[in-house]
């Protein structure tokens, strides 16, 4: 009887325990996609191990954890990129949602605010690279700047509101209406405006403001002809009228560098204001002025104007002495 109940208590817990498998088959099932623990034959994990040495280059391969199969890593990196992506993505509409609300609340000072920007960025660039005539001048930055955003942003808002507003639509006659006005029309104005504005900054004075109005508004108004007229038919076809003018300074940073140049040329001096400072700088001692006239004699600083003509006589009598004596 003690036989069979110690018989019995033994079968009892030998169906109790769990079975096991080997611990390094468990691993490699593991590791290399097999399942779950346990779960593969001895066939399938050996050719498991093929597989991996294979994939690996006999190097061990990356342990994913428990219960994940063997792409755990793969799809831990592959959230964590999509996660970066959106949050930039999301930034930057956030950036552009955020120029559009201040763009609706406040258009005159965020449109001249984006003319400061585009007419400052357009000056830096004609000083340092294009002109690169002396040492970076930053009044002519401010003088570009300013009227960036005091006359260039407040115009551009009411004049394209108002062209919009008189020729709707996006058509190709509407478009090429709205080209030809802007260029025809609305240039030589700009141009008017963007000179006088220099000129009286500069210190030029009404008249001196005018001649260069004279001077320069030709050469403004002929060079937008090779820039404007495309970019316009872009900007009246395809960009809304609330960006316009950011469309324009995005543009206008590289045909500020023309304006900036352009703004800023020196009047050629006249030659009597030449002859003026010639005379100012010589030494007035050593100072000789010839007045040359057809058939006249040089009468030079100094000389006895008197003297010129007796010479003259002296030379006629000698010539008729001779004459005489024959």
């Amino acid at each position: 009887m003690v036989c069979v109940a110690l018989a019995l208590v033994g079968g009892a817990l030998a169906f109790q325990a769990p079975v096991r498998t080997p611990a390094r088959r468990s691993v490699v099932s593991m590791r290399l996609g097999g399942g779950r623990s346990g779960s593969g034959s001895s066939k399938g994990c050996w050719s498991s191990r093929i597989r991996g040495k294979l994939f690996w280059g006999g190097k061990k391969p990356p342990q994913p954890p428990s219960g994940n199969g063997g792409g755990g890593i793969v799809s831990r990196r592959a959230t964590a990129a999509g996660d970066e992506e959106p949050e930039e993505e999301e930034e930057k509409q956030g950036m552009w949602a955020a120029y559009e609300k201040a763009l609706e609340e406040n258009p005159l000072l965020i449109k001249g605010l984006t003319s400061f920007v585009g007419f400052t960025l357009g000056d830096i660039l004609a000083q340092l690279f294009i002109e690169k005539k002396g040492p970076y001048d930053p009044v002519r930055t401010a003088r570009l700047a300013s009227f960036g955003f005091l006359v260039h942003g407040t115009t551009s808002h009411w004049f394209y509101g108002v062209l919009d507003g008189k020729i709707p639509g996006t058509t190709a006659g509407a478009v090429a209406s709205k080209v030809a006005i802007d260029q025809i029309l609305w240039n030589p104005i700009f141009g008017v405006m963007f000179f006088g504005y220099m000129g009286i900054l500069e210190g030029s004075g009404i008249e001196g403001t005018i001649l260069k109005i004279k001077r320069d508004l030709i050469t403004q108004v002929t060079g937008s002809w090779t820039v404007w007229p495309l970019a316009h038919a872009i900007n009246f076809k395809f960009v809304p009228n609330q960006q316009r003018v950011l469309y324009i300074n995005t543009i206008q940073i590289f045909y500020n560098c023309f304006l900036s140049i352009v703004g800023n040329r020196k009047p050629p001096v006249p030659v009597a204001a030449a002859a003026d400072l010639t005379l100012a700088s010589a030494d007035q001692d050593d100072l000789h002025i010839k007045f040359v006239e057809d058939a006249d004699p040089v009468v030079e600083d100094g000389e006895d104007s008197d003297a010129a003509p007796e010479e003259a006589e002296v030379e006629d009598e000698e010539q008729e002495a001779p004459a005489s004596s024959d």
